[in-house]
């Protein structure tokens, strides 16, 4: 899968650089400072998911995403933010994009969103829900679980431990929430991929390199 960095911080590009390239499913085919230098290499190159900041000078992220949805609209954009409720009021129509992160979530759980992402899942996180659904448009319906495959941080620590044939109990006791809920998320999780129990949910997750 092939990765583009869009990020005018030096240091995070550099971060992200260092943490992909122990990723052998993940090629990093560059990192550029601005919008306009993402679409640029987007139309030259082959580009599977852009890992795009929001907030960025010349062209920001969402300009850069409806410009690429014309130009490039194969490519799957991930947007990083920091600032949900003021930066994700104008999602509406943008159907290349596939995640909505906050920047200050741990890097493990970024490189797993990637992979879903890569493979036309979505993945929000929690911090954003309440901007995504007044972000009104497609976007908006993607961003409720019950219309699209939506993970959560949260749904990406159980399915690691599911993994690693961890029970319920266990699982709880490791990420320091209760029982019930790990048991509705992977219930949920069950339903929305059509699986049957959690040796088919392990198996998936095994499969995308989730764990």
């Amino acid at each position: 899968m092939n990765i583009l960095i869009a990020d005018d911080q030096t240091l995070f590009r550099d971060m992200m650089r260092a943490l992909l390239e122990k990723e052998k499913d993940l090629q990093l085919v560059g990192c550029v400072g601005n919008g306009q230098e993402a679409v640029t290499v987007c139309c030259a190159r082959p580009v599977d998911v852009v890992l795009m900041d929001v907030r960025m000078p010349e062209m920001d992220g969402i300009a850069a995403a409806r410009l690429l949805q014309q130009k490039a609209p194969q490519v799957r954009v991930v947007l990083l933010t920091a600032f949900a409720e003021r930066d994700l009021a104008n999602l509406a129509g943008l159907d290349n994009i596939r995640g909505v992160l906050l920047k200050d979530m741990h890097a493990a759980d970024l490189v797993q969103a990637i992979r879903l992402c890569g493979h036309d899942f979505y993945i929000a996180e929690k911090g954003c829900l309440p901007a995504l659904a007044n972000a009104g448009g497609q976007f908006a319906e993607a961003s409720d679980p019950a219309k699209q495959n939506a993970f959560s941080s949260l749904d990406l620590q159980i399915i690691t431990c599911l993994t690693r044939g961890m029970s319920n109990r266990e699982i709880a006791d490791h990420i320091n929430y209760s029982e019930g809920t790990v048991k509705s998320h992977i219930s949920r999780l069950l339903t929305e991929l059509d699986l049957k129990d959690r040796t088919q949910l392990a198996l998936f997750a095994l499969k995308h390199q989730l764990a």
